[in-house]
């Protein structure tokens, strides 16, 4: 999750700009290749003899007495001189090649661009010395002067332009996107000279031709859903491995992804779906359809076709003739699950000089088939969040982004099973898909879905040993080791090894088992849900029985290898077998909150704290954790557990310690309400009791002084509060801030003092942060204080407050108009760790800002992408968070009008000066020259970039 742009969509780079570099260029290749597409498609009805591609220019066209070339042109902006410049020295060339008698016919010069020219490039246009024989197109320029096919100012909208034109083809069986992306596949391959029929050019009078050989190539692929939403990850469909094999079950979307796939493919594909062929005449069925399909009838292909001549050997003359003819067929074979391995592998072996993919599902002879043929199955793995919420808003279901991720979960991401289960809580859940979520986590939705019948069968069709392995894997959903699930099921079910060896093998070959790195396996999400709902019906105290053994192990697995996968598993169990005790410790640390797991036990904490047969130690830490939870976010319901806390240390007389914790959170409650004498007054009476506690509650506490002194408006009374804290701090983990300056966690990590504890790392973090408050509040700059907080908050594993600190920081970069510091946080610290820890709550928050620097950084269609990719999403989130985005979505619009304020350039040093001040314990505070201000006039722009006039933006709370 996702991120920058690529990353959201699973993309991990190092360089983010060398990416968004590498994107540009391959946008400019697919107009180019597309526009030409255009050209081959009208080539008869504008009586062109040839078109070529990557000749001398990127487009040449050939016409009677008169040769055109033609230079395309992408851009995200207006077309400037600079863009075009070399391309007219090099027209220049051209023009005295064909003047000096080397080149027949009349040249004439053209650039296509998808953006019009700027102001100084159309002053040129106009100009008296702009050359006769070149001309500029774009989108509204004059069509009267218009010859080759007009261009369009977007990739979608140049894809739609082709299609309409192959869709005056009489192709009935094709749909004119196919034979579009074909063609463009084609001419990509033309360009590159490696096919010696095409070699650059395609001649007008051959085209009928190749036209009506894709169409027989690609009629008998089944059309690919409309709109086709992508998988992630999705692989290509041709690597250049000569055999691919792709496994997965019904609903996977395998059929979908190759018929999409050979739309862009070049090369010709030929498809047979051998679901009811015998595999005795396997071979004769794909010789025959290779030979009508790539042949013409007569001499050539009765040759081929000999009489008497097995499928195999027919193959392998095909084979040898295409070898010959340096063509690259690749054969589909579909359904290759119901095939006896052998047969299917000496039709691979007949057809040497032939590509193979073979789709199928993880049954019958597939891992037979892999051994034969030395090949690894590939899996497809699914929908990514994006996708479903795009599916869900095309059904009219509300859908945040926690729920699509939770719907993944469920269902594997499997295109079918997602669809399906849209499907039902569009017509049974109102279009609520956290609410179909809850229902099919517990087994309890009371419509049968897809998921169930098909995988539903699989499980039938287990034997029962290993059927009960997977039953018992159902109730995991984060990866354990093998050990360490043996050693559950050893526990929960007493199988021995070997049968557990067996288990674990059957369920792999059947792809219910997924392996990992380190030899780490789960069962396959989708087939948990149908695993679930069989676990229960052993009953109650069985599955009971079974979660115990689970937590042990999981228990012990957290201690030696934490992850937070793991914690959420081992929390839901805890909850789920009754642990109240482990859960309340748990509630009452700090960096439980930072997990995004509090959910999983919310629910269980508030039936503890009204549980009066709970012991009261236990109710009250129950309640100290949700007091916490709802500080934290702000909620209404903090009031109402404090008071439940205060009435248990009066009832049952409970120390010191019990008081600080009621103490500290209402004098926060009521410093965010305003009240500071309340405040004040808990900071008066609580001082003499902490002065009876250990150090460590004496820093917390005055940590959280600050903390209401800073929401009370007291921001120097904050800063200077926490600054000896920050110094204690330090000395407690044995760093200082100048180590700090260079390094990241994984290097601060070695450099802490022997057992330095992981409490004192985020308090530092915190300190840092609330000094980064304060001195915002007092108008300094503190770049430098919020980095440190992230570094070690990402040291402490406290990705909650991680993204916060970030978006602060990304917004104080921002505020200070330095916009290119801005995008550079947010894409190598901030959305890859939302990619590593996938907090839904941030997804949205987090993107839909980078989608904001963005804009500031004038990628205002890269911005527009980003939250058109967020818009599916509106509808499952608050009215507040609603309003926000679509705040967000104004400001773009406006930046794109207006252009953002000037970016800030640092003075020369500034930044060398602010480290080294930094870097000093005693001088934490920094404090560069202030920027001299104006005040603004409430008529004038606001100096946000927002276009709008100060009194209704910024202005409005004066």
């Amino acid at each position: 999750m996702f991120l920058t742009q690529a990353e959201q969509r699973g993309v991990n780079v190092l360089d983010p700009a060398q990416l968004v570099r590498i994107e540009a260029v391959h946008r400019g290749y697919l107009f180019q290749h597309l526009y030409t597409v255009q050209c081959l498609l009208s080539a008869v009805t504008l009586s062109m003899k040839s078109v070529e591609v990557e000749g001398d220019e990127d487009v040449e066209v050939q016409f009677e007495g008169r040769r055109i070339y033609v230079q395309v042109k992408h851009r995200k902006e207006s077309l400037a001189w600079n863009d075009i410049e070399e391309a007219l020295a090099r027209f220049g060339e051209l023009r005295a090649v064909h003047k000096s008698g080397q080149r027949h016919g009349e040249p004439a010069f053209l650039i296509v661009s998808n953006a019009a020219p700027n102001g100084p490039l159309a002053a040129r246009l106009a100009a008296a010395d702009w050359p006769d024989d070149v001309r500029i197109d774009w989108p509204s320029a004059d069509p009267e002067q218009r010859i080759l096919p007009a261009p369009q100012s977007s990739l979608i909208e140049t894809a739609e332009a082709a299609c309409k034109l192959a869709g005056d083809l009489p192709f009935s069986t094709l749909a004119p996107q196919t034979l579009v992306w074909k063609l463009a596949g084609l001419v990509s391959l033309a360009a590159t000279g490696e096919d010696e029929n095409l070699d650059h050019t395609f001649q007008a009078g051959e085209l009928p031709n190749l036209f009506e050989q894709l169409v027989m190539q690609l009629q008998d692929l089944p059309l690919p859903p409309s709109p086709y939403r992508v998988q992630e990850h999705e692989p290509d469909l041709l690597t250049g491995e000569r055999v691919r094999l792709i496994v997965g079950y019904s609903g996977a979307g395998k059929t979908s992804w190759l018929a999409q796939s050979a739309q862009h493919a070049s090369g010709a594909m030929i498809y047979l779906d051998v679901a009811d062929t015998p595999g005795a005449a396997l071979a004769n069925a794909v010789a025959r359809e290779v030979a009508g399909r790539l042949f013409q009838t007569g001499g050539g292909l009765r040759e081929i076709l000999l009489p008497g001549a097995s499928g195999r050997e027919i193959l392998q003359l095909l084979s040898r003739r295409l070898a010959e003819r340096g063509e690259i067929v690749t054969v589909a074979l579909d359904n290759v699950h119901q095939l006896p391995a052998d047969d299917l592998g000496g039709v691979i072996q007949s057809g040497r000089d032939m590509r193979f993919v073979l789709l199928g599902r993880p049954e019958g002879e597939v891992s037979t088939l892999e051994a034969i043929l030395g090949v690894t199955r590939e899996a497809l793995l699914g929908w990514g969040p994006d996708t479903v919420a795009a599916a869900a808003h095309d059904q009219g279901c509300q859908s945040g982004a926690a729920d699509c991720q939770r719907l993944i979960e469920l269902t594997g991401g499997l295109p079918l099973f997602v669809l399906n289960a849209i499907s039902v809580a569009e017509s049974d859940y109102d279009g609520s898909l956290k609410q179909l979520c809850a229902d099919l986590a517990r087994s309890a939705h009371t419509r049968e879905i897809a998921q169930d019948l098909i995988l539903g069968r699989v499980f039938d069709r287990l034997p029962k040993a290993v059927a009960d392995v997977a039953e018992l894997l159902s109730l995991c959903d984060a990866p354990l080791s093998r050990t360490e699930v043996q050693s559950y099921v050893a526990a929960a079910n007493g199988s021995d090894q070997a049968v557990f060896d067996r288990a674990l093998r059957h369920l792999v070959s059947q792809g219910l088992l997924q392996v990992f790195a380190d030899d780490r396996i789960k069962l396959h999400d989708a087939a948990r849900a149908v695993g679930m709902g069989r676990l229960l019906l052993h009953g109650t105290e069985s599955v009971k029985a079974r979660r115990e053994a689970l937590r042990a192990v999981v228990q012990k697995s957290l201690v030696e290898n934490w992850h937070p996968t793991k914690l959420s598993l081992f929390l839901r169990l805890s909850g789920e077998v009754g642990r109240l005790d482990v859960l309340v410790e748990m509630a009452t640390d700090e960096l439980f909150h930072e997990m995004g797991v509090w959910p999983e036990v919310e629910a269980y904490l508030e039936h503890g704290a009204q549980d009066e047969a709970v012991p009261p130690d236990q109710r009250i830490k129950a309640l100290d954790g949700l007091a916490f939870a709802a500080l934290k976010s702000g909620s209404e319901r903090a009031g109402l557990w404090l008071d439940q806390m205060d009435a248990l240390i009066i009832a049952h007389n409970l120390g010191a310690e019990e008081q600080l914790r009621v103490g500290m959170k209402r004098m926060n409650f009521l410093a965010g309400v305003g009240d500071r004498r309340g405040a004040m007054r808990l900071v008066t009476d609580l001082t003499p009791v902490v002065k009876t506690l250990p150090p460590g509650h004496q820093r917390v506490f005055w940590y959280n002084v600050a903390c209401a002194e800073l929401a009370l408006g007291d921001a120097e009374a904050a800063e200077k509060r926490v600054q000896p804290l920050i110094r204690d701090y330090y000395e407690l983990i044995g760093l200082t801030p100048d180590k700090v300056m260079g390094n990241n966690a994984p290097q601060l990590a070695r450099m802490l003092k022997k057992g330095a504890n992981v409490d004192d790392i985020k308090h530092l973090a915190d300190s840092l942060d609330v000094l980064a408050k304060a001195l915002d509040a007092q108008d300094q700059f503190s770049p430098l204080a919020r980095t440190h907080a992230l570094k070690f908050y990402d040291l402490a594993r406290a990705p909650d407050s991680l993204f916060r600190v970030g978006q602060d920081l990304v917004d104080q970069f921002v505020r200070k108009r330095d916009f290119d510091g801005a995008l550079n946080m947010m894409e190598t610290i901030v959305l890859p760790q939302l990619r590593q820890w996938k907090l839904a709550d941030y997804l949205i928050s987090v993107r839909s800002q980078y989608a904001v620097v963005l804009a500031y950084c004038e990628r205002y269609s890269d911005a527009e992408a980003e939250m058109e990719r967020l818009e599916p999403y509106r509808s499952g989130l608050p009215p507040l968070a609603q309003g926000e985005l679509e705040n967000q979505r104004e400001l773009i619009a406006s930046l794109r009008a207006f252009g953002p304020p000037p970016k800030w350039v640092p003075p020369p040093g500034l930044l060398e000066r602010l480290a080294d001040h930094f870097a000093k314990p005693d001088r934490i505070r920094q404090t560069p020259a202030r920027e001299s201000k104006r005040k603004i006039g409430r008529n004038e722009h606001c100096s946000c970039g927002s276009g709008k006039k100060f009194k209704h933006c910024h202005g409005r709370a004066n």
